[in-house]
């Protein structure tokens, strides 16, 4: 029985305890720093939607009974509706269903699953403790409560899963043992929910489709379908062009949002703004690193070794997806971690970098090409079986419609990525 210590209780670190569990051979504890969700009041301030697609919901479906219980919990999704300003959205249907479901409810119901199908003796979370420091010769984590008081755990092996601001991947680079590169990304967003459904009744916006618009000046908007009837999701723009900057008064955001997303008009409320205006913006960090091991005992996943833009979507479903990469690694060298964990970086890397250029150059900036990625998602599409060298799949659309590995996907979209690139620097 090997005992595993999991740094972080995200779905990464949840889902990779699923899967160790599910072995037979596994002791595991899992330490966050952050307060228990079925205890703690869950903050709207430090969640957002998110769309899990075929990446993700494979790995979820390799547990049995876990999709069914976090489909209980999400909405699923047949697609996207672009709103402009006049006219009808334009729709583009998805061959494979999405779930959407909020994140401190995908991790709530990852965790409840996991705590109801193991027992106590197998695995163990504790909460409100960080990972201060490791002991590589001892093979301990010295972690730390938030009263300040420190304790140490040993370990056969050691997962970093706590995120994009991991201390386990922190310790390791101070080590020299791996080398990271960690960049913000030139948007910031804000969270903002919405009813989706008149209190009337009168007026009710698609439940079954994401909702997004382009404001111009590199602002978007995208609004996921909650089960609650709720429409959550974020306003993305550059830093250095907050929207709402000039907006003094509830009543000023409020008519900025009537006419640039008419959409809207009749479901968002003045106290909707109200609590927008005082969420603060967020930043997103993104992480690129050389490895996603260290020697033969400790494993890095998620957001702490591959963080990246969340503009397409990907980075809870490739977090997800490393775990399942990482499992076929065990089943191939029988839970030999000494050549799993090599094995594992020399199959995932090269996919992780490629995500990282997806997500920073599959959307476009400029109008122009704003205009022919639309008109490509839309009527390129319809056209396809006719002109099939002339409408070429936009990476957009590899990503959301096929299970083609990243590397696979961007070597693709060559020519898409790189005139994105050059419109940027232009």
């Amino acid at each position: 029985m090997q005992k595993v210590i999991i740094i972080g209780s995200g779905p990464a670190g949840l889902l990779l305890a699923h899967y160790l569990l599910s072995r037979g051979n596994y002791q595991v504890e899992i330490y966050e720093s952050r307060l228990d969700p079925r205890l703690a009041k869950q903050s709207n301030q430090r969640t957002f939607p998110i769309a899990l697609q075929s990446r993700g919901l494979n790995a979820i479906e390799q547990i049995f009974g876990l999709k069914v219980a976090l489909a209980k919990k999400g909405v699923w999704s047949q697609g996207v509706l672009i709103h402009g300003k006049q006219g009808q959205p334009r729709r583009i249907n998805r061959k494979m269903p999405t779930l959407l479901i909020d994140r401190n409810q995908l991790n709530l119901a990852l965790l409840e699953y996991l705590l109801e199908k193991h027992s106590q003796e197998l695995v163990t979370v504790k909460f409100d403790c960080s990972c201060v420091d490791i002991n590589l010769e001892s093979h301990e984590a010295i972690l730390e409560h938030n009263n300040g008081e420190r304790f140490t755990a040993k370990y056969d092996r050691l997962v970093g899963a706590d995120g994009v601001r991991s201390q386990v991947r922190e310790v390791l680079s101070a080590r020299s043992d791996i080398q990271c590169q960690q960049d913000f990304i030139p948007d910031v967003y804000k969270s903002l929910h919405v009813p989706r459904i008149t209190s009337d009744k009168t007026v009710e916006l698609v439940g079954n489709y994401v909702h997004t618009s382009t404001l111009g000046k590199g602002i978007r908007l995208v609004l996921a379908p909650q089960p609650d009837d709720w429409l959550h999701g974020t306003l993305i723009f550059p830093l250095d062009n907050n929207p709402l900057d000039n907006c003094t008064t509830d009543e000023e955001v409020l008519a900025y949002f009537q006419e640039n997303t008419p959409f809207l008009k009749s479901v968002m409320r003045l106290e909707d703004v109200a609590v927008l205006r005082q969420r603060p913006v967020s930043k997103i960090l993104t992480v690129k690193c050389d490895r996603m091991h260290v020697g033969d005992r400790i494993l890095l996943v998620g957001d702490a070794v591959h963080a990246v833009s969340p503009s397409i979507g990907q980075g809870c479903n490739a977090s997800l997806q490393d775990v399942q990469v990482f499992a076929q690694c065990l089943d191939r060298y029988e839970d030999k971690w000494e050549e799993a964990l090599p094995a594992f970086t020399a199959e995932r890397l090269s996919d992780v970098h490629a995500l990282r250029e997806l997500s920073d150059y599959t959307f476009p900036r400029s109008k122009p090409m704003m205009l022919e990625f639309v008109f490509r998602l839309t009527v390129g599409k319809k056209l396809r079986p006719w002109f099939p060298l002339l409408t070429n799949p936009l990476p957009m659309e590899l990503i959301m419609e096929s299970e083609l590995p990243y590397s696979e996907v961007l070597k693709r979209s060559e020519g898409w990525i790189n005139r994105v690139k050059e419109s940027m620097q232009n």
